[in-house]
């Protein structure tokens, strides 16, 4: 039985896997400690490392933080160009008997039951940022004159956005992990470290695997080469699949991969080092990640310290060659990067007495000190051909889900049911929702949803006529099925539409998928029921037509059917899809091209189409 977790006590370490319950792994929780191993400077580094050691020699689990900071007392040539050190320690680390192992929904209740305050307003922008752009543009400048010389290859440059924050640090927390959801989240509550009160809060939402350990196999995921994520399925696909084969970001990612190998050759058995899943990209919230996998087999006398001084910090932060990198970001970064970029985990024991090892580089972390204030660095690889402009946006992309709202919502089907016909377009209707399921990260099990459809079905055996259905599946993979009959509109009546006063954004994912997230055309199918109109249009902020609340658009002109693309912010309906396909097989192709608002009141024709009315004629009212 799974203890109920207080997630106000500290200190605390929770090692967090917060991605949906059907992909997600075990979380951790470290709590009640016997030891709290602490280096606030780097001469205190060393002892803390063997404090380590001894603590998980004598049986205890090790879980906290390394600075980056911290690698500077591995190597004299770092140390002597290191200029600042961190406010928070450069090790914290607490050693306790207490692991508790939790799954999301665990995590998910405890966050909850700890709720006693709002979340805080995260203000975090560089500071001063069209000074921040102009620095970091010098900076990129520096490293290139470098690489030129031959000093080296890639640098890591970072810079350090700032916020005030005010309210609960939980709240927050639980917050930005709905927001982007990753395998190696952490929240971290050092408590009071001394009589003056000061402490750390740290809220990390990190993606990237620095090492693990399972027995004596050790595995480094490095992440180098980011994408924005696309609009539609189609979009996303063909944006990864274009990160996958970019020639700059492949020879990124390799030169860190290299790195990486020739550091786990120290730790590892001769030979065993392999490299697998090269180029692999994997999917976040808002964006696209490029990552490698590293394997060996680990030494038979690897200890927590010699893996730290052989691998730390990760050479996807740094650059290559590697120490020469560290000393171009001692000299050209202009704060120190402290828990950000160095490494949160645990060392620890698996039940049968085998090593049970993760550490994470902490990326996307925010660093809350004593008084609300909050740090949270952004960065990325420069080489030879970078843009410093198109750099400094992709720092700005990182740090996009700090803005991005927390939605809760469900994905939905409207489908006709006709007794005697059933449903209509269904194959169709389930493609999209798995399409979209797979787009959201929602669960979607095809045999579930159809075994609701067939009861539902069944309950409507003996009913007449035709009927509204509405699936709708959450992102557990749970679904609801409900119906209400309706009536179709009567022949012979052209009814009429009205044109939006409100623009749609085409960036606005939602537009390209059903979901309950639909405000505005909630809004305006209301107003248009009271209005006596069939739909309201809209454009999107080019003034061009997109779709209406409830149907896709098509207009005719000069005998030519014409359909907006579905880029161009709209629902890839799925009549609009059987329509165009019909069409085309007849031999009569629909025209799908973007349409003026001009061309829109100059039309012959104008048609709204959805899978529960089909195709019908209206006019556009005055």
């Amino acid at each position: 039985m799974i203890r109920p977790l207080d997630l106000r006590s500290a200190p605390l370490v929770l090692l967090d896997d917060s991605r949906p319950f059907h992909r997600a792994g075990r979380s951790l929780a470290f709590i009640q400690p016997e030891e709290v191993i602490v280096a606030e400077r780097l001469d205190e580094v060393a002892a803390a490392l063997a404090a380590i050691d001894k603590a998980y020699a004598a049986g205890l689990h090790v879980a906290g933080w390394i600075a980056y900071e911290a690698a500077a007392a591995f190597e004299p040539r770092v140390a002597a160009a290191t200029k600042s050190m961190p406010d928070e320690p450069l090790i914290w680390m607490i050693a306790t008997k207490n692991r508790i192992s939790l799954d999301s929904r665990h995590v998910t209740d405890a966050l909850t039951a700890a709720r006693q305050g709002p979340a805080r307003r995260n203000l975090m922008r560089p500071d001063a940022a069209p000074f921040a752009a102009v620095s970091h543009k010098a900076a990129v400048g520096r490293i290139q004159n470098y690489i030129e010389a031959g000093d080296v290859y890639q640098v890591n440059m970072t810079f350090p956005m700032h916020g005030d924050l005010a309210g609960d640090p939980l709240a927050l927390y639980e917050k930005l992990r709905r927001r982007q959801p990753v395998p190696y989240g952490a929240y971290i509550d050092t408590g009071d470290l001394d009589d003056a009160g000061t402490r750390y809060r740290i809220l990390s939402l990190s993606p990237e695997l620095m090492i693990a350990r399972d027995h004596n196999e050790l595995a480094s995921r490095p992440m180098k080469g980011t994408a924005p994520r696309g609009r539609t399925p189609d979009e996303d696909a063909a944006i990864a699949n274009a990160l996958a084969h970019d020639e700059k970001n492949r020879a990124e990612n390799l030169m860190i991969v290299d790195l990486i190998r020739n550091d786990m050759s120290r730790i590892a058995a001769p030979g065993s080092v392999t490299v697998d899943d090269l180029f692999s990209v994997e999917r976040y919230r808002t964006l696209h990640q490029m990552t490698s996998t590293v394997r060996a087999t680990a030494d038979a006398h690897l200890t927590p310290s010699r893996l730290v001084r052989a691998l730390f910090p990760c050479g996807s932060v740094t650059g290559a060659p590697k120490i020469r990198a560290q000393e171009i970001i001692g000299e050209l970064e202009a704060a120190p990067r402290g828990v950000y970029c160095g490494a949160i985990g645990h060392f620890s024991h698996r039940m049968d007495g085998g090593a049970d090892w993760m550490l994470n580089v902490p990326i996307r972390t925010i660093v809350m000190d004593t008084k609300g204030r909050g740090r949270f660095p952004v960065g990325s690889g420069i080489v030879a051909d970078s843009d410093p402009e198109a750099e400094f946006e992709e720092c700005l992309l990182k740090a996009r889900f700090l803005e991005t709202p927390s939605l809760t919502f469900d994905l939905i089907e409207t489908i006709r049911w006709e007794a005697g016909h059933g449903y209509a377009l269904l194959p169709r209707h389930l493609a999209r929702l798995a399409a979209s399921a797979a787009y959201f990260d929602f669960r979607f099990d095809r045999d579930e949803v159809m075994a609701s459809l067939d009861q539902h079905s069944i309950l409507m055996t003996g009913r007449g006529g035709l009927h509204r259905v509405r699936l709708l599946l959450r992102a557990d993979g749970a679904v609801s099925v409900t119906s209400a009959p309706f009536t179709p509109a009567p022949e012979g009546v052209v009814p009429t539409v009205a044109l939006g006063a409100e623009s749609v954004n085409s960036a606005d994912p939602f537009l390209f998928h059903k979901t309950t997230h639909r405000s505005l055309y909630n809004k305006a199918t209301s107003e248009s029921v009271a209005a006596g109109h069939a739909d309201t249009l809209f454009c999107n902020e080019h003034g061009r037509l997109t779709e209406g609340a409830i149907s896709n658009v098509f207009i005719v002109k000069d005998g030519e059917w014409i359909t907006p693309p579905v880029e161009e912010g709209l629902l890839p309906g799925v009549f609009r899809a059987a329509f165009l396909d019909d069409r085309a097989a007849d031999g009569h192709p629909v025209t799908v091209r973007p349409i003026r608002r001009d061309e829109l009141y100059a039309a012959d024709s104008l048609y709204i189409a959805n899978a529960l009315r089909g195709l019908r004629a209206v006019r556009l009212a005055p």
